[in-house]
């Protein structure tokens, strides 16, 4: 069940438009090299003549001149078309760009704001007709980052789907009207859910450049105020402080070697993807992981695993859905962002430490907006089923690893129409349960199937694979100084 892995930069652009536009440039001139090889031929002496001669003639072995002329018209009139469609597709990429850039600058920067909306208005006046032809690719765009949410026609629902269809029902009987009255009968839910996200989720699941808005609560590590957190110093916690407790694990010189259930005591260096996101601590009591590395020129560096919501938990859990929906919809310090970043700086982490960042569903939101946030020196941020895909700068790499039918991954929107940050940035993704999309399981959202997909994804043999696996070079030699598992909890209100 499910598809291949596709790997890819992310949105709409697949290179950069002043790079199409030079290839363009080159395609004239072979055309125009083309034309003039042409009109040379027609004027050698004598050329056109003999090539009307009849065969056996003298010059009967001359090959006819006015076949190749056609052809060398054909060949310029292919380039000329190949290179105009070209340039219309840097005009279209461009403008994508554009308009992303308009979306993440438009408090920031609101200069930057008035001259792409500039800029967007020139390329439309010297080319109404792309306006259509953007709206188009848009269109096939997102309807690809939705594949196999929706159940193939005619298939009935499962017993799971039709308990997703009574959840949401439960939830919203306005919104169960709604999709009723649209022509959504109990078969058609997905489509229903699927409309609901491609109109609602790229508002909320592209995050804007910014600070979140501050939460009240202190986060106390160990019982006291953690580093560079806000404290109650002598006072005890407090209803809605959140309590960090660390478990260390001694650091040691050299990697121990397994045990015989094939855990490490103390994790060697990360490799790469797949081993990264196996140290998630995914059906752990921890919810944050931190190692640190001396690296092998004895610089320092962190690297940070978050797990994903706990739901069913008590109220005191802080990856709950409360954390997501604060985070999520009201752009808000959630108490497990709180609490991940409270582990980083007792751990020892700052903004002058690299830090790489892993995650998983809400884990995977909360290194986002931590990469995001600027609070750290942020260089690589691995997630899996993230609602998000954040703003970053073009240095730090982001790999983001979707499934097209998971909808918590479906709540990004489809991602950024500009695709990630660094050049060396990848979105991997897979359909994993075709169908399935509201399954109350979440198949297509299960770890497990992530785990799989990265796992297809680096046997694939693309060669963004292998650049990617270099980067985990960063880490080769490197010593474990410390590995701290936190768990955070809650201080629940009085009653």
């Amino acid at each position: 069940m499910g598809s291949e892995v596709e790997i890819s930069h992310g949105g709409i652009l697949a290179v950069d438009p002043d790079g199409l536009r030079a290839m363009a440039g080159r395609l004239r001139a072979d055309a125009a090299a083309v034309q003039i090889a042409r009109d040379e031929l027609l004027e050698i002496p004598g050329l056109v003549e003999s090539s009307c001669l009849p065969p056996g003639s003298r010059s009967g072995a001359v090959m006819p001149v006015w076949p190749a002329v056609n052809r060398l018209d054909a060949v310029n009139a292919a380039l000329d078309e190949i290179a105009s469609g070209t340039e219309t597709m840097a005009d279209i990429f461009e403008i994508a760009e554009l308009r992303a850039q308009r979306a993440v600058s438009s408090v920031t920067d609101p200069e930057l704001v008035k001259q792409s909306l500039h800029r967007v208005e020139e390329i439309l006046r010297r080319n109404p007709g792309l306006r259509a032809t953007e709206r188009d690719l848009l269109q096939k765009w997102a309807l690809g980052a939705y594949d196999g949410f929706v159940p193939a026609p005619g298939a009935p629902l499962s017993e799971a789907q039709g308990a997703g269809w009574g959840v949401l029902s439960t939830l919203s009987p306005g919104l169960q009207l709604a999709l009723m009255s649209a022509g959504f009968a109990e078969a058609g839910v997905a489509r229903g859910a699927l409309m609901l996200l491609r109109l609602f989720a790229p508002g909320f699941g592209q995050t804007p450049r910014g600070p979140l808005t501050p939460t009240p609560g202190a986060v106390l590590v160990d019982g006291a105020a953690g580093p560079g957190a806000p404290g109650r110093g002598a006072v005890g916690p407090r209803p809605g402080d959140l309590l960090l407790t660390r478990a260390r694990t001694p650091a040691r010189v050299s990697t121990p070697p397994a045990t015989p259930g094939g855990a490490l005591p103390v994790p060697r260096p990360p490799g790469f993807l797949s081993e990264v996101v196996a140290r998630i601590p995914y059906g752990e009591t921890p919810q944050v992981r931190v190692e640190k590395y001396t690296l092998a020129d004895g610089s320092t560096r962190f690297m940070a695993y978050v797990d994903g919501t706990r739901p069913g938990g008590p109220e005191t859990e802080p990856w709950d859905m409360e954390s997501n929906l604060r985070a999520y919809l009201e752009r808000k310090e959630s108490d497990s962002y709180k609490a991940t970043v409270a582990a980083l700086r007792a751990a020892g982490a700052d903004e002058r430490t690299p830090v790489d960042l892993v995650g998983y569903s809400q884990g995977g939101m909360d290194v986002d907006l931590v990469a995001q946030s600027g609070a750290f020196d942020v260089r690589g941020v691995y997630t899996v089923g993230s609602p998000t895909e954040p703003s970053l700068p073009s240095e730090v790499v982001h790999v983001a690893v979707r499934h097209t039918d998971d909808p918590v991954a479906g709540l990004t929107g489809g991602g950024r129409t500009d695709g990630l940050g660094s050049t060396q940035s990848l979105v991997i993704t897979r359909t994993a349960a075709p169908g399935h999309g509201i399954d109350v399981g979440v198949p297509a959202h299960q770890l497990a199937a992530y785990q799989e997909t990265v796992r297809l994804a680096e046997q694939s043999g693309d060669p963004r694979m292998d650049a990617l696996r270099e980067r985990f070079a960063a880490y080769d030699g490197a010593t474990l100084v410390d590995s701290t598992d936190f768990t955070a909890a809650r201080v629940a209100e009085e009653k």
